[in-house]
């Protein structure tokens, strides 16, 4: 792969879902973060040519989350745009497309906007097949003795809607269910879990500062809601668990909560490079998949390895690792994959040994347990604090590696400017 160039971006403060963002849309938020990306200037608006942007949860009001993003906010609407979803790594594939699209066409003299939004406070519910099936038959030039017919057919509860859940159609199960699944067969502990969580709201508090200037003000919001600076082990431990009520471990505490934000970056033709300045380079990026069933979020281990090995590089050359935290245990029963050689080569088909993942050195700014997790938007949020970690710390590579939906998981090297 040619590297290709991406410069640092911006999001909005990612706040919990129904709070201070409730009444904002994702087209609103979206637009609002690009507006206030193009006054800053680091990229001139003449040279963004295309967006992707990506949001997970469907809004039926919204047939192109990415050109509804483009018309509602100053770009030029001429502006080409396309969206994109894949679960939790969606800004990481809309950064993933744009890189590809610029080691086909180097030449362009062009950058693509990427990033993404999710508005969890706009989630609407659905209706039931039988409801839905009324009200179809209702809106149709049937006769009223047959609508009348259907409506007392249908029984009342069925007209009662179904909220929105992370529930995956192929299983039936939650994504917490299924993290349950995994921490049991890794034997993972509730303390080990709730010591991961509160290392990473600890590192979040240490990190803002560093992190300050990414983020636009929106509704008078200035910095993340979801970070617990007075939190500790004993209230962590205190709390119930959430999937499993008989043998779980679970929290709401050590999983990453319901959030509404955006985030973007830029991603820059190598033609551009000496009038957009890149932050850092995208070397090589991977997209995986396992079977839900023997470990749903276990693709990020897979994915990095499978990095680590075609880059021939050891967990310990690199400088910043973040795994993006669905739930703690998620995190920990992919640390504890990637160091048995053993579950390396018969569930994720490496035959490599990059050395031995330190948990303790994983997500040293923090990651969505303490941040939140607004689907479409977090992907792009790594990418930007891994840039802005390499820029302060004078570090080197990057590898970053997210869990998504219906056993998916992407990852991707960075290198410093």
């Amino acid at each position: 792969m040619r590297p290709i160039g991406l410069k640092r971006g911006y999001r909005t403060p990612f706040v919990k879902m129904g709070k201070e963002f409730a009444r904002l849309s994702p087209v609103v938020l979206s637009a609002k973060l690009i507006d206030r990306m193009l006054e800053i200037g680091d990229v001139s608006q003449d040279f963004i040519q295309h967006v992707i942007w990506g949001m997970v949860v469907p809004d039926p009001n919204i047939y192109s989350i990415a050109r509804e993003a483009v018309l509602a906010s100053r770009l030029d609407k001429s502006v080409e745009a396309y969206s994109i979803s894949r679960a939790c790594a969606t800004s990481l594939q809309a950064a993933a497309n744009a890189v590809s699209y610029y080691q086909t066409f180097p030449e362009e003299t062009s950058v693509t906007l990427v990033g993404g939004v999710e508005s969890f406070s706009s989630a609407r519910p659905v209706l039931t097949e039988e409801a839905s099936a009324f009200f179809k038959l209702l809106a149709s030039k049937a006769s009223a003795g047959k609508k009348i017919a259907q409506l007392f057919k249908t029984p009342f509860s069925k007209f009662f809607p179904i909220p929105p859940s992370a529930r995956e159609y192929s299983t039936g199960l939650t994504m917490g269910e299924h993290c349950e699944l995994m921490v049991k067969e890794f034997r993972i502990t509730r303390e080990r879990q709730d010591r991961f969580a509160l290392a990473s709201h600890q590192h979040a508090v240490r990190s803002r500062e560093a992190i300050a200037t990414q983020i636009i003000p929106v509704e008078g919001i200035h910095r993340d809601t979801l970070i617990r600076e007075d939190t500790s082990l004993e209230v962590l431990a205190s709390l119930p668990v959430v999937f499993d009520p008989r043998e779980g471990t679970i929290t709401a505490a050590n999983a990453s909560p319901y959030t509404d934000g955006a985030a973007a970056l830029t991603v820059i033709s190598p033609a551009l490079e000496g009038k957009v300045s890149p932050d850092a380079f995208l070397v090589d990026y991977e997209f995986v998949a396992v079977n839900p069933m023997e470990g749903l979020l276990m693709g990020p281990g897979k994915a990095m390895l499978r990095l680590l090995a075609r880059n021939r590089l050891k967990w310990s050359g690199l400088s910043y690792i973040e795994i993006h935290e669905a739930f703690a245990g998620q995190v920990l029963c992919n640390v504890d994959a990637v160091n048995n050689a053993m579950y390396r080569k018969t569930h994720y088909g490496v035959d490599y040994d990059p050395g031995k993942l330190d948990e303790t050195v994983l997500n040293p700014w923090g990651s969505s347990i303490a941040y939140g997790h607004p689907f479409g938007a977090t992907g792009a949020r790594m990418l930007n604090h891994a840039m802005t970690f390499l820029k302060k710390e004078k570090g080197t590579l990057a590898l970053l590696g997210i869990c998504t939906a219906g056993g998916l998981a992407g990852g991707c090297i960075l290198k410093a400017a």
